[in-house]
């Protein structure tokens, strides 16, 4: 089914090369290009010419802190017939506290600029936001079928496992895990066909929702992979809060962790004490 893809989204974290993604059976990508005011991603270039070359669909998305000029996408050669996403999260500096109606208002104006530019328009961010900050029955009405909702059962998986899909009205896109078939990118599956000519507005089925029976372990042992195959790679700790402490941690090595907690929207493993925090789409849990 047309609808059903795989695909990746990509920031400066990942390589420069989309082979690896394709050759796993992604069918497009989603290029982080901006956030905020005064950050492009240096490697987006890159990144969007290797999609191209191994005949992938190009998307791609901003981070808000709000303020964006579309002409950015035209200059990498973004077509109109894809994407443009806004990530709207926690983080660097992005607020996500104002209420419903306060954040949706600016949404739908960021959105707004990217559409009367001629772009299909969608937006990102985590099922818990979606639900309680967001007012996406507007977003819906607005723009229809958009929605790109993440929800992890698991940091590592393979195939999407529907029996754990966040069910809710207007997805577009679910990113199902950040660490797919270990290659230290997002895993993503399309539930609507984001590829054909027309914009008709699809209805997602909703697989009911079963209970998780399990619940996560606090303590345990994580291994921490090579990355981008350079084994001098160190993995830099933040404290509780989220801020960046100087310290890293090696590639290629075990860790006992203590606890397990989301920082300013990111899963984090606690090494020691509240100020060696790991970012966990950077460990593998192996205990």
């Amino acid at each position: 089914m047309a609808s059903r893809q795989l695909g990746i989204d990509a920031a400066v974290y990942q390589g420069t090369s989309m082979t690896a993604y394709h050759n796993a059976g992604a069918k497009f990508g989603i290029i982080k290009l901006t956030e905020g005011t005064g950050y492009i991603n240096p490697k987006a270039h890159y990144q969007i010419k290797s999609l191209h070359a191994n005949h992938m669909y190009v998307h791609a998305y901003h981070f808000a802190t709000f303020g964006y000029n579309p002409s950015r996408a035209k200059a990498e050669n973004i077509s109109k017939k894809r994407y443009l996403w806004l990530d709207w999260e926690t983080g660097s500096g992005n607020c996500v506290t104002g209420g419903k109606v306060a954040s949706t208002k600016a949404i739908l104006a960021f959105m707004k600029v990217c559409h009367d530019e001629g772009y299909k328009v969608g937006l990102y961010s985590g099922a818990s936001l979606l639900r309680t900050a967001i007012d996406t029955k507007k977003i819906i009405q607005k723009y229809g079928t958009c929605i790109w909702v993440a929800s992890y059962p698991t940091d590592l998986a393979y195939t999407p496992d529907f029996n754990y899909f966040p069910s809710m009205e207007g997805v577009a896109i679910w990113q199902f895990c950040d660490n797919w078939r270990g290659l230290n990118v997002d895993g993503n599956i399309s539930l609507v066909d984001l590829h054909k000519e027309t914009t008709t507005v699809h209805k997602t089925i909703k697989p009911i929702e079963k209970p998780k029976l399990k619940l996560e372990k606090k303590t345990g042992v994580v291994y921490a992979p090579v990355i981008n195959h350079n084994p001098k790679w160190m993995i830099q700790l933040i404290d509780s809060a989220g801020h960046y402490t100087g310290k890293y941690i090696k590639t290629n090595t075990r860790w006992k962790y203590f606890d397990a907690k989301t920082i300013k929207g990111m899963k984090c493993y606690k090494l020691g004490t509240d100020k060696q925090w790991a970012p966990a789409k950077y460990l593998k849990v192996i205990e």
